[in-house]
């Protein structure tokens, strides 16, 4: 039986983050509309998540688009299996993230002054309920910026972020923007355990659209389950 008081918190959650943002400006879907696949036991997998995002485009560092299309269509036999110290290597980051990531996003309140509360809801987008995202945090009573993403990144990814926030992580808070229609997200960034950044993404509503159209694409091949072809060439934010 669904809890009423979740329902309830959701909606109010959903209200309210939709409220600040403009009405979305999507591009038309090219192709019909099809059932999803009834592969999916669990529906937050059917679809794609915020982290998906740049993976789904092409633009992920560590995951192909093939290989995410192998997850979502549950060809895990095909997916070659990671080594033992691949396995302690991301056993031991995904360890940190979570020991830290309080931690981060306390240190952003020191920092601006601005309040964050945890929220645990599922947003689904509007017009394509394939896209979804869990916002970790959301910013409360401010009025240039709506959630927060706490990042955690150790020595091994730390040249990515060299230059200023990655594009792959772009794309993913892109994504996140798109999904809850909200006008701005911050992530801040421990790198290292040591160096604390935050950086704003603000709305963008031709990024979102050409984003939305890219992934579109990706999901229609995990529908018609066929794999999708090398988006090296595809132009994406």
């Amino acid at each position: 039986m669904t809890n009423p008081n979740i329902e309830t918190t959701q909606r109010t959650l959903e209200a309210r983050v939709r409220r600040r943002g403009p009405a979305l400006q999507l591009v038309q879907s090219a192709h019909p509309q099809t059932p999803t696949p009834e592969r999916w036991p669990n529906m937050r997998e059917a679809g794609l998540g915020h982290l998906d995002a740049a993976a789904a485009v092409g633009r992920d560092p560590f995951k192909t688009p093939v290989r995410l299309w192998m997850e979502k269509t549950e060809r895990h036999d095909l997916l070659q299996p990671a080594q033992k110290h691949d396995l302690q290597l991301s056993d031991g980051a995904s360890y940190w993230n979570r020991l830290l990531d309080p931690i981060v996003a306390a240190h952003y309140t020191l920092r601006t002054g601005r309040k964050v509360q945890r929220t645990s809801t599922l947003l689904r987008h509007p017009l394509h309920p394939w896209m979804f995202a869990h916002p970790g945090r959301e910013v409360v009573g401010a009025a240039d910026v709506q959630l927060l993403e706490c990042r955690c990144v150790g020595m091994d990814a730390a040249a990515m972020w060299a230059e200023g926030l990655p594009g792959y992580v772009r794309i993913q808070v892109l994504h996140q923007l798109a999904v809850a229609g909200v006008q701005a997200i911050d992530v801040v960034a421990l790198i290292c355990g040591q160096d604390l950044r935050i950086y704003r993404v603000e709305r963008d509503e031709v990024e979102i659209s050409r984003l939305i159209e890219a992934e579109r694409e990706f999901w229609h091949c995990v529908e018609i389950d066929q794999a999708p072809l090398d988006q090296s060439g595809t132009v994406v934010p």
